[in-house]
């Protein structure tokens, strides 16, 4: 379990955080955003982590959500009702928003592969509810003049011009929102949808979550070919309930759907599910799922990925009871790891990346011993440095056992690249000591059992000797003459150790 936290001069920057079962070697890279479901004052941050559960990458921005990477080699985030753009150096690079004034809704958004954008946007119609026997406690109306939240689709060319769009308000009636969605007859947020997805077949898939429904659409008519869940549900569910509050519907490329199942409150768990669709029989089979546990359900938020290994990553949204963020799972729903936060923030979404379509430029530690302290350097040209323990110089001293990193800025925006943690002492001797040859003597065997042979071939004097166990323990210390000496290792523990002489480190492997 890793415990990610730091002094109270960096705690504003970014909450700390647990993660559970990431290996130190984990590879590939996860992407969040952070927001405070409990109320409070808490800024909102993207977070790249790697796969060991570090942090790579992380920016601050308000309400920021959705943050990914995606083919062409860019990456996205929704933050202030527009959906920005950046390079692989993190410069923001673009902003896309819908057209025409339509106000955007930045639940999602997709780059497609001729590069259009598919957006969601939301207008506000004024409609008589007066009919409307739906509203608290139960059976009492809606206004004549209610102000109601739609939701609109646009597709915009890679040039962000207006070339689809689909309202929702032109193929429901009122009536097919969820009534406990319903809280004041005069402002009514209606369909609130929340993913958009371009199908297989280049129709659209759009996910309603109030209410409790996946569409698809025509893109050539606009007509909705079918309803799955809801008021209107068109499939028969041969093995399951069916899902409440949904988010993230995603197309895989062997036709099955995935989504968030956010649950219902005693009920009914939040879990990732896996649907395969018969769209002739209108039939849905569940064919994958994993509950967090009952009876956690998810309030709002949350996100379902499949894995090319067949596993999965689930963000869990605003989970209650418990403050879960994402949880990887194997194929046969094994928990693999999770990771979560102290306080009550939670995730919009989590998106894990096997491999990054550009090259991570976190900032290099090398560790050095010089005058019997250990030095830690960040990599050269970095306009400022800032490390966990405070210092803002290019270099520190450190002991051994101390964990360190390093962040610098990325481009010209508020992010910060992270280096990965430094071990001092372990990473000293496996990772930052360049071992450099020489002529003036040699050393044998390597590897070595119970001892160490070292052989000065020309008369320079005193020698400074020392061999460090991978603790980073001073085994033996003390000056060799000119000539042939003998160490013993008798009592140093089998593994990595370093021979450092005369400044200059050189491997041993004892075994």
């Amino acid at each position: 379990m890793l415990l990610a936290s730091w002094p109270l001069a960096l705690m504003a920057q970014l909450p700390a955080y647990v993660a559970d079962g990431f290996p130190a070697d984990g590879q590939g890279y996860y992407f969040i955003t952070t927001a405070d479901f409990g109320g409070g004052p808490a800024p909102s941050h993207g977070v790249i982590l790697d796969g060991a559960g570090h942090v790579a990458f992380r920016k601050t921005a308000p309400a920021m959500s959705t943050f990914r990477a995606w083919p062409d080699g860019r990456m996205s985030y929704a933050s202030s009702a527009r959906h920005l753009f950046m390079d692989s150096t993190f410069a923001v690079i673009d902003t896309v928003v819908c057209a025409n004034g339509l106000t955007n809704d930045t639940h999602d958004m997709r780059v497609l592969a001729n590069g259009h954008y598919l957006l969601l946007g939301v207008e506000t119609l004024t409609m008589d509810l007066s009919g409307y026997l739906l509203f608290p406690p139960g059976n009492a109306p809606g206004s004549s003049t209610a102000q109601v939240k739609s939701n609109v689709i646009q597709e915009l060319d890679a040039d962000e011009n207006l070339v689809w769009e689909w309202h929702v308000a032109d193929h429901f009636g009122f009536e097919e929102v969820d009534p406990a969605r319903l809280t004041n007859p005069a402002v009514v947020d209606w369909s609130h949808c929340n993913a958009v997805e371009q199908d297989l077949d280049g129709n659209i898939l759009l996910s309603c979550r109030h209410f409790n429904e996946v569409i698809k659409i025509d893109r050539a008519t606009g007509d909705v070919l079918w309803h799955l869940g809801g008021a209107s549900n068109d499939f028969t569910f041969t093995n399951d309930a069916g899902f409440f509050g949904q988010h993230d519907i995603r197309r895989l490329p062997n036709g099955d759907i995935t989504l968030f199942d956010n649950g219902l409150q005693d009920t009914h768990p939040c879990r990732g599910v896996e649907y395969a669709l018969d769209e002739g029989a209108l039939t849905a089979t569940l064919v994958w799922s994993r509950e967090y546990g009952a009876p956690a359900w998810s309030r709002a938020m949350g996100s379902m990925q499949r894995l090319p290994n067949g596993g999965a990553v689930i963000g869990w949204g605003a989970i209650t009871p418990d403050n879960a963020v994402f949880t990887t799972y194997a194929e046969d729903g094994a928990q693999v790891n999770e990771l979560r936060f102290v306080d009550t923030l939670v995730t919009y979404r989590a998106t894990y990346f096997e491999e990054l379509p550009f090259a991570m430029p976190r900032p290099g530690v090398t560790c050095s011993y010089t005058a019997g302290e250990y030095v830690l350097a960040a990599d050269a040209g970095w306009p400022s440095y800032q490390w966990s323990n405070g210092a803002t110089t290019a270099s520190i001293t450190a002991q051994v056992g101390d964990t360190l990193w390093v962040e610098v800025p990325a481009a010209q925006t508020n992010g910060r690249l992270r280096s990965v943690p430094y071990v001092v002492g372990t990473d000293c001797l496996s990772m930052g000591q360049p071992e450099i040859a020489s002529t003036a003597f040699r050393w044998y065997p390597n590897p070595a059992t119970d001892f160490v042979i070292i052989e000065f071939k020309a008369d320079g004097g005193m020698h400074d000797v020392e061999i460090i166990d991978a603790t980073g323990r001073s085994a033996w210390h003390g000056l060799l003459p000119y000539g042939v000496a003998r160490l013993p290792l008798s009592g140093i523990a089998d593994g990595l150790l370093l021979l450092r002489i005369d400044g200059h480190a050189h491997r041993i492997v004892k075994q």
